[in-house]
């Protein structure tokens, strides 16, 4: 079952649309799907309609090799780490 809010953005004034906690409307009407199997991993790229959220359709697909997915998946959460880090770097660097 689809979660769906609707609310406004009070800076924008553009309408974002919730679903099952991704955001969906003109600024992120983009969401990945991602499938593993025994032998691979593969990504959809799914482009969701904001005035029909019913309406959606994959505008991208990449499958890798189920340990070419696994390093991928690893390679993001590294850069995640290091970007947070460098953020809480920066943080305490202008704070003091």
């Amino acid at each position: 079952m689809v979660d769906q809010k609707k609310h406004e953005n009070a800076e924008s004034k553009t309408q974002e649309i919730v679903i099952n906690d991704s955001y969906i409307g003109s600024i992120y009407a983009q969401t990945a799907v991602v499938t593993v199997t025994d032998i691979d991993i593969t990504i959809n790229f799914v482009y969701v309609n904001p005035r029909d959220v019913r309406s959606a359709q994959v505008v991208s697909r990449i499958t890798l090799p189920r340990p070419s997915g696994e390093e991928l998946a690893n390679i993001i959460q590294s850069v995640v780490k290091m970007h947070e880090e460098n953020k809480k770097e920066k943080e305490n660097g202008t704070n003091s």
